[in-house]
């Protein structure tokens, strides 16, 4: 007896000792799926078991992160790999039940669309992941919309039937205009009722009725202790990135925390406050920032939609009152420029560029056009590659064909966006300080001049005749300055105007036309500029071409109700 557990007690030693001398592989086990868009996206929190290594009952098992990575240190051998629980992604569920074999240093096990075991996920499933993303894409877009302030534009939403629409804060920061689009055609102004810094949410309220189809996005509701959406869930949000067109993006939730979530559903400039679904079509957040490095997909932040309920709730009440106007503001004409009429500014060999520069008072004045822009575009083409032949001379480098006048003008593919839209820039003049005037001059010229901007910009007016002409969008950059040179020292900042209006704002037609410049927002006596009758007429002859064009192929777009309407200071 006793020879036979010494026997049996050898006999597990020497396996003990051939497991323990065994090389040991670092594994790296990733997973990673594909969906319907071709998007590569990580899968957080799957479970997976390693028997292992041969017929050896020992079972390790290895946990996938929010970068759906995991690694661990495993002798070397052969294992069955297999998933605790299946994943449901994208409609389908997927499992992985493999050998694998573990050698070498390192080794990397993917686990992918391309090695699993895939079915589709149970009709409830089905619905809770949203296979039929295209339908909830189609119907929730409507409860989206554009929210324009004076420099830049960003993304919200309906939350109720009176048209209360839910922004991030930092959207609207501190703009004295606002409005909301729900598509090309329709534009109205929007009030401001409550904000929140610290959440960084804001309550604005539009007149619905002007958009016929809009509708309101169901909001997840607050239970105690329940959450709407699970770590590894299929999330979705519609904003506007980059443009105005309603664009889908889908990710995955990986954290769900207090007051916020993370995902990496990808959120680019002008998506800041959209609503972010579950996959049962649910709002579950305030898209809010994205932080995007090496070739990953990038982290997003959502805000949770239970820190902006208390928000709808304390002010409901005050759409009872009346409503803002429901007048459809200007908008970009839907029909782009003509490319003919644009490559018809190439054609003079030199290009009169006096009507579109003036000054009056403290401002220097730009106008632009697309024919105008369209030509400068090409000058700097043309002289960036005029120097660089040069310098390829200079170095005893043959000259590069690529970099001919003839040479292909890559810019010219985007003139499909070249909008029929006249831009009138305005900008402080700076100037020298009297102080520094007279410690240049002790010195003789050795110091620097110190300079500053001689005022500000708050608001303008483009007057034809008596009448206002409404812009498109009316915006002030704030421009900050910090140039320290030997000559000069610039460190200073202030408000640029940047108006856009209609192609026919600048109109033979009106008469007398001029422009209104207040530099400040107390200012009741602006600065006026009336223009040269030959700058009106170079303008309204660069956008012959689009008449001629928009005559012949006429696009049906929405009456403007008030084409004088103004949108009002927020409150």
């Amino acid at each position: 007896m006793k020879r036979q557990l010494l026997g049996a007690l050898l006999t597990l030693t020497c396996a003990f000792l051939t497991y323990a001398q065994a090389p040991v592989v670092k594994l790296k086990l990733r997973a990673l799926l594909v969906d319907g868009q071709l998007n590569q996206k990580p899968v957080p929190f799957v479970l997976v078991t390693l028997k292992g290594p041969g017929n050896s009952t020992g079972v390790t098992e290895l946990k996938t992160g929010l970068d759906g990575l995991a690694e661990k240190d495993l002798p070397a051998g052969r294992y069955l790999l297999s998933v605790t629980k299946p994943v449901d992604f994208d409609g389908k569920r997927y499992s992985w039940n493999m050998e694998v074999n573990l050698a070498g240093a390192e080794q990397t096990i993917l686990l992918s669309n391309d090695n699993a075991k895939i079915e589709n996920a149970p009709a409830a499933a089905n619905s809770a992941a949203g296979s039929d993303l295209s339908e909830q894409f189609k119907r929730l877009k409507n409860s989206v919309v554009t929210v324009l302030t004076e420099s830049g534009h960003g993304t919200g939403f309906f939350v109720d039937d009176h048209g209360l629409i839910l922004t991030n804060q930092h959207v609207i920061a501190n703009s004295d205009y606002l409005a909301v689009q729900f598509d090309p055609g329709h534009k109205i102004v929007a009030e401001l009722l409550a904000s929140d810094s610290q959440k960084d949410v804001a309550l604005l309220w539009a007149n619905m009725a002007s958009f016929q189809n809009a509708i309101a996005a169901p909001l997840a509701k607050h239970e105690e202790g329940k959450v709407a959406v699970q770590e590894g869930e299929r999330v979705f949000t519609i904003g506007s990135p980059l443009s105005l067109d309603k664009i889908l993006t889908t990710g995955v939730v990986s954290k769900v925390e207090e007051h916020t979530l993370l995902s990496d559903v990808n959120i680019n400039p002008g998506n800041s406050g959209g609503p972010l679904f579950n996959s049962a079509g649910v709002v579950i957040g305030l898209t809010t920032f994205g932080q995007h490095g090496g070739s990953g997909p990038g982290v997003s932040g959502v805000v949770r939609v239970e820190d902006a309920l208390p928000m709808i709730e304390q002010n409901r009440a005050k759409t009872s009152g009346t409503a803002p106007s429901a007048a459809l503001l200007p908008v970009e004409p839907l029909k782009p420029f003509p490319l003919e009429g644009l490559k018809a500014a190439l054609i003079p060999d030199k290009y009169d560029w006096r009507p579109y520069s003036m000054n009056v008072g403290d401002f220097y004045i730009e106008l632009s056009t697309p024919p105008m822009e369209y030509r400068s575009q090409e000058e700097k083409r043309l002289a960036a590659e005029k120097a660089r032949a040069k310098r390829r001379k200079k170095q005893g480098q043959e000259s590069d064909a690529t970099t001919t006048e003839e040479a292909p003008k890559n810019w010219e593919s985007e003139s499909g966006g070249h909008k029929a839209i006249v831009s009138i820039v305005v900008m402080p003049k700076a100037k020298e300080g009297f102080w520094s005037g007279m410690g240049r001059a002790a010195s003789g010229g050795i110091t620097a001049a110190n300079l500053k901007f001689k005022t500000d910009f708050y608001r303008m007016r483009l007057m034809c005749g008596e009448k206002e002409i409404a812009p498109i969008h009316p915006g002030k950059i704030p421009a900050a300055f910090a140039l320290k040179s030997y000559g000069v020292n610039f460190t200073d900042s202030a408000a640029f105007g940047d108006y856009t209006y209609p192609p026919d704002a600048i109109s033979p037609n009106c008469g007398q036309q001029r422009l209104e410049i207040f530099p400040s927002k107390n200012s009741t006596e602006p600065v006026i500029k009336i223009f040269d009758p030959g700058t009106v007429q170079r303008v309204w002859t660069d956008f012959e071409a689009f008449r001629t064009a928009s005559a012949a192929a006429p696009i049906l777009a929405p009456a403007i109700t008030d084409p004088t309407a103004k949108v009002s200071d927020k409150p």
